[in-house]
């Protein structure tokens, strides 16, 4: 049975202000990944706007001291992330994980954004050398869930996305986009998505403001609008019908007082505001400015909540998928379990076979190719049909849920036969297989192994500056 965990927080159990307490920079996200790894052998880290979770494997003792461990690492961050957080384990762990990757846990279901962003989470992981047997198991098997629920549902058809909900917001406030100046502040991915669902919309005119003017002026020059320093912002505001935030500043872009400004001099004019940054880029006092509409990445919700009922059918047929795979995927891990107790009997059955052979074969004087191939078909036969039986149970009671009878056989077969030296080859064996992302294989990576240098030097740091 795996022991994949996952514990973490989403937008549906907290707060914008304590996800965004829990963003990390590259540096930091890394040096949480390490830490969490020293503490479960195994782990990944899944940071996006709308959720922070670490998965990693339990181990067969010291479960709750660990995840006791692993949950002082989210409130050091924020004092009151305890009461936000959810932790799952065993079959539960591996649904969520499946219905994550799948879109289904998100603001909006059906955004192809998040299996992306695992994907990404996955390959820091394995690049960082925190990938192991269960997580190695698990991941490669959400990215085919995945890929089912895209392809044989319809749920990502005509999603609502956060570009989608900016475009439907504008509209609603201005109607026809064309004529109305769209600001971009932060020009990422993100911007530009939603600068292109603006742009099919009607909107035409763009400015593009970023701290690197060098990426300011690629965008626009995309977008055919025009790029300005960070220094013009508040000038900008005064001009601007639709402000785009999502920079990755830590502190507040927009604030009240800069923004109360801007309002007096626009004398009335409607300004919208859309920030889906995490943190975020907009003081929330500047939604109580007249005249001012403020929707950040929770106030976003309530405009996709309106759009899930058209894709409830569809996620009814994902989840199926899910329940299958998960189905699928657990019982693997069970037959999995009594795989190298199977091959080291083979082995061991085979051995003895061919000593057999070896030893009895000189008695039968001058045998020719045909005669040694039929020896030895005699022998590969009678191991075969001796083993067939025992074989079979094992399968049979792995494959039951919970079921005693399989570590009973297991126990039995160990005990009539000396394989635990082939068995512990076997699992060492199977623990240096893993998958990587997608479709391609990863790098071999053995769980209890030496971490790489990368993660041994940053662990060594750690213990210099707490030292």
């Amino acid at each position: 049975m795996s022991r994949l965990f996952v514990i973490g927080l989403s937008h549906r159990t907290a707060p914008v202000d304590v996800r965004e307490a829990l963003v990390k920079s590259d540096d930091g996200l890394r040096q949480q990944l390490l830490a969490a790894a020293e503490l479960c052998g195994e782990a990944m880290v899944v940071s996006t706007c709308n959720r922070y979770e670490l998965y990693g494997r339990l181990p067969d003792e010291g479960g709750e001291q660990l995840l006791a461990g692993v949950e002082a690492l989210f409130t050091r961050a924020h004092d009151d992330a305890r009461e936000h957080l959810y932790c799952l384990h065993g079959e539960p762990a591996i649904r969520h994980l499946f219905r994550v990757a799948s879109s289904l846990d998100s603001m909006i279901v059906g955004e192809p954004q998040i299996l992306g962003q695992i994907k990404q989470a996955y390959q820091l992981a394995q690049k960082l050398g925190t990938i192991g047997g269960t997580l190695g198991a698990a991941l490669p098997h959400a990215f085919l869930v995945a890929k089912r629920v895209r392809t044989e549902t319809a749920i990502g058809t005509n999603s609502a996305s956060v570009a989608s909900v900016a475009v439907s917001l504008a509209s609603q406030i201005f109607g026809q986009l064309r004529g109305h100046p769209v600001l971009l502040c932060g020009a990422g991915k993100m911007a530009e998505l939603c600068a292109r669902h603006l742009r099919e919309a009607s909107a035409d005119q763009f400015l593009v403001v970023n701290r690197t003017r060098a990426r300011a002026e690629e965008l626009a020059g995309r977008l055919h609008g025009t790029a300005h320093d960070f220094s013009e912002l508040e000038s900008l505001l005064g001009r601007a019908a639709v402000v785009l935030c999502s920079t990755g500043s830590r502190e507040p872009v927009l604030r009240a007082d800069m923004l109360a400004r801007v309002m007096k001099a626009r004398k009335g004019r409607w300004l919208l505001l859309i920030d889906i940054a995490v943190p975020r880029d907009v003081e929330p006092q500047v939604g109580e400015l007249e005249n001012v509409y403020l929707y950040d990445i929770d106030a976003l919700q309530a405009v996709v909540a309106g759009n899930l009922s058209e894709r409830q059918r569809e996620a009814a047929a994902a989840e199926q998928i899910i329940t299958g795979e998960l189905s699928r995927f657990v019982s693997r891990q069970r037959e999995g379990g009594v795989v190298p107790v199977i091959k080291a009997l083979r082995t061991y059955a085979q051995g003895v076979a061919q000593a057999e052979v070896a030893r009895v074969t000189p008695r039968l004087g001058a045998l020719g190719e045909r005669e040694r191939k039929l020896v030895q078909q005699l022998a590969d036969g009678i191991v075969n049909k001796l083993l067939h039986a025992p074989l079979t149970a094992l399968k049979r009671a792995a494959a039951e849920p919970d079921s005693p009878l399989a570590a009973d056989l297991q126990g039995a077969v160990r005990s009539l036969w000396p394989l635990d030296g082939l068995i512990a080859g076997e699992l060492a064996a199977g623990e240096r297989l893993h998958l990587g992302t997608g479709d391609t294989p990863g790098p071999a990576v053995l769980a209890d192994s030496p971490p790489p240098p990368e993660r041994r030097a940053a662990a060594q740091t750690n213990k210099t500056e707490s030292s």
